[in-house]
């Protein structure tokens, strides 16, 4: 493999020179910049882009905050899905991602203050739990670049990219009224959670433009476990007017829905049709299989990624909020004759 300096006495330049030609600098003729690159394809030289970042006093790293005592976080698929997304973006960028424990002190700086006086990283992405107004003012402190993945319920202006989950919500009311049901319940987790909060005004507003009467006793909110899915459920079957129809937030919380339902002696979809918020991993294992507001969480992550290294390249761009659509996956659990 061709050096630095294998590429320096073809060209008859210092390797100096070959250094600002690779890392752009702009004191360098066109013709010797002409001259230097040819000499580098003839060589099949390419940068070492580590040494390039040193030399710049540059990290070549770009850091993906977490809580590593928030176990919940870890043990969802999706967090898994973002970060792919997120390092495959880095990769391309010939950066390496790597992961930042927030509780993690080190002598006696915090995570974040030790990444950013060290110059140990190029940019941060945090989750939204982490966004909290500490890690936001440190932040901003530095002016160091970072983007929030899933919307920081924050009153700071900030750079962000989530699902458009109230859109999510809407669909699911749409299709739901397309497939002949009128008496639409909602089961959440706790709405004080964003996401949840935006997939029930998505909720009401389906019901709203499709002229239907919202029902509080037909909207219950708790936890979002498959336990929590069948207790909410059982409280809707026992209203004298039962619904026909729910919308679930959680794909394992459907399963404790669904449980609830066939317990009953009901039948999905022909008694009470079911929509679920995110397609993986269990709507396909169901019985039936569950019509789904599919999330891309992979394109979530590609897309943070992609805004984190524009303000890498523009600290003084814009701040951006990016919303990634979602659409509906239909399958036999609102399938019913209509």
């Amino acid at each position: 493999m061709a050096s630095i300096k294998d590429v320096a006495i073809a060209a008859g330049v210092s390797t100096s020179t070959v250094s600002r030609i690779i890392n752009e600098n702009p004191a360098i003729s066109a013709e010797t910049r002409e001259k230097v690159l040819k000499v580098m394809k003839d060589l099949d030289y390419v940068p070492n882009s580590m040494a390039r970042a040193l030399s710049n006093q540059r990290a070549f790293t770009v850091t993906l905050a977490i809580n590593a005592e928030d176990v919940k976080s870890f043990n969802n698929p999706f967090f898994y899905e973002v970060m792919h997304g997120i390092e495959k973006v880095v990769y391309q960028k010939d950066l390496c991602l790597i992961i930042a424990n927030m509780q993690t002190v080190i002598k006696k700086e915090s995570i974040l203050t030790w990444l950013i006086n060290g110059k140990r990283t190029q940019g941060i992405i945090l989750p939204s739990s982490l966004a909290t107004e500490k890690n936001i003012k440190e932040l901003n402190k530095h002016h160091f670049p970072f983007v929030v993945f899933g919307e920081p319920d924050s009153p700071d202006p900030l750079n962000w990219v989530d699902v458009n989950n109230r859109q999510g919500g809407q669909q699911a009311v749409d299709h739901l009224v397309k497939q002949g049901y009128r008496r639409i319940a909602f089961i959440s987790g706790s709405r004080k959670e964003l996401f949840n909060k935006n997939r029930f005004l998505g909720y009401r507003d389906g019901l709203e433009r499709n002229g239907l009467t919202f029902r509080e006793d037909f909207a219950a909110e708790g936890g979002n476990t498959k336990a929590d899915g069948l207790a909410m459920m059982g409280t809707l079957l026992s209203l004298d007017d039962r619904p026909d129809a729910v919308i679930c937030t959680d794909s394992i919380m459907s399963l404790g829905v669904l449980k609830a339902i066939q317990k009953a002696g009901l039948s999905v979809p022909h008694d009470i049709g079911i929509v679920s918020f995110d397609n993986y991993p269990v709507a396909d294992l169901a019985d039936p299989p569950l019509t789904t507001v599919d999330v891309d969480v992979y394109e979530l992550g590609v897309q943070t990624a992609n805004m984190l290294f524009k303000l890498i390249d523009n600290p003084l761009s814009r701040q951006q909020q990016t919303l990634i659509a979602t659409e509906i996956q239909a399958k036999e659990s609102t399938m019913r004759a209509k």
